[in-house]
């Protein structure tokens, strides 16, 4: 019966470990998670006009900033402040309803990236990740 070489467990330990860890924490890296494929949404061209917007989904990555209004059964509407990648261009707070079918808690402060789909009145949250 051989025996194994020291080596190999010294060696193989470590690099199966560290595999394990960039399998797992990568994908967390990588951008726009799950909501990845959507194109982000503009709050300019919201704000400019909705209407060439409407009914199509975007990515909306977020910050809770208060709870508007809560109605049980229906839903509640947030405000939130968009997380811009140009911090010298704030895009102030918007209105997004986030249906009552949704599990999450929301705190003020918390950041989540939001399926959002542009209908003539509202910001529907159609999915949501915490982040």
């Amino acid at each position: 019966m051989s025996k194994i070489n020291p080596l190999f467990f010294a060696l193989g330990i470590p690099v199966v470990v560290i595999v394990i860890l960039v399998a797992i924490v990568a994908p967390r890296m990588g951008g726009g998670g799950k909501f990845a494929d959507l194109t982000p949404f503009s709050v300019e061209a919201y704000r400019k006009d909705w209407a060439t917007l409407q009914g199509n989904s975007y990515r909306l990555d977020c910050q809770v900033e208060q709870q508007l209004a809560f109605v049980e059964g229906r839903g509640r509407v947030l405000a939130v402040k968009p997380i811009e990648k140009d911090p010298t261009r704030p895009a102030g707070r918007i209105p997004i309803f986030v249906p009552a079918g949704s599990t999450d808690s929301f705190e003020v402060g918390q950041r989540f990236k939001c399926k959002l789909r542009v209908t003539r009145d509202l910001l529907v949250v159609e999915a949501l990740e915490r982040f």
